[in-house]
């Protein structure tokens, strides 16, 4: 793996200097960074954005001008991986406080200084979810000179606060949802499992396996009904519902996550998901049950912490 950080205006000791909140954006190929130039980043005070490239080809683009900026910190890989990527961000990332985030992201200003604001509110608080609304796929390569259609919400999110170890009815997480302390995730040696998400065996759940591993170790977490950001397009979970990668992926999360209570989910998550999509109920239960299976043969090889 070939890493090289770049910032034409940062030196070491001012990639030091002060940010109270790291957002690492996870990025692949040219195509990323364009989109990312397209975005318009806000500038906030004591925020940087750090944003892990990944060409896997090595032939690394020129930054597009509209990056070149100091509290933006670029760093180029020739790795393939989400779960990866997210880990290459994790090693690099200084600040006390964290975000997890992609390259399709509309960020908003006043939602990512909420999040510095309830890190500060919280002092026991070592992770932290928010919420996101999205935008149609059709805009996920637009070039935002005009955006005529009002974002919705993908989850239907309750307005108010409740700690991630006592999640209300149907919640979930996502990655770019994800704030938490740095210190507290090294100290537990916090990591992306890397063989889930996109570009990896099972192509979904890094994030749900994330979070379940800092409350594992016993760290606080609490969900506020704060909105960060405008995701352009669904989420994978939500837009390859039928597909058997991702179902395949639910089965081997769902007896992690569901230990007590995993095989009547995975009957219901098979019947969900045929709803859901043009797949039958027989073929979303059994690619489901091949993840089941997977867990339970595999389980030390998927999981060697648990």
């Amino acid at each position: 793996m070939n890493e090289t950080l770049q910032n034409n205006s940062l030196t070491p000791d001012d990639m030091n200097s002060g940010y109270d909140l790291d957002v690492l954006i996870a990025s692949f190929g040219k195509e990323g960074l364009e989109r990312l130039a397209r975005l318009n980043i806000p500038k906030i005070d004591g925020v940087r954005w750090i944003i892990s490239s990944q060409i896997p080809d090595k032939r690394y683009p020129p930054v597009p001008e509209q990056l070149q900026r100091p509290d933006i910190l670029i760093n180029f890989s020739d790795s393939e991986g989400l779960a990866l990527n997210r880990n290459i961000l994790l090693e690099i990332a200084e600040a006390p406080l964290c975000l997890i985030a992609d390259d399709d992201q509309i960020f908003s200003p006043e939602g990512i200084r909420k999040i510095i604001e309830s890190f500060n509110q919280n002092p026991s608080l070592s992770v932290a979810a928010f919420k996101y609304n999205s935008l149609p796929g059709k805009y996920r390569d637009y070039p935002f000179t005009r955006i005529s259609d009002e974002p919705i919400f993908e989850k239907d999110y309750p307005d108010y606060s409740f700690p991630l170890d006592r999640p209300v009815r149907n919640f979930y997480i996502s990655a770019i949802e994800i704030a938490f302390r740095l210190d507290d995730i090294k100290k537990h040696r916090i990591r992306f499992n890397e063989r889930f998400g996109i570009k990896a065996e099972y192509p979904c759940g890094e994030d749900s396996i994330f979070l379940h591993d800092c409350l594992n170790a016993g760290m606080k977490g609490k969900f506020f009904p704060i909105l960060i950001a405008t995701h352009l397009g669904s989420s994978t979970g939500s837009r390859k519902v039928g597909d058997p990668g991702i179902l395949r992926a639910q089965g081997v999360l769902i007896p992690l996550l569901y230990p007590a209570s995993g095989f009547p989910r995975v009957i219901l998550k098979a019947w969900r998901s045929s709803r859901s999509s043009e797949a039958s109920f027989f073929f979303c239960l059994r690619h489901t049950m091949l993840g089941w299976i997977d867990f339970h043969i595999h389980k030390s090889e998927l999981f060697p912490h648990e």
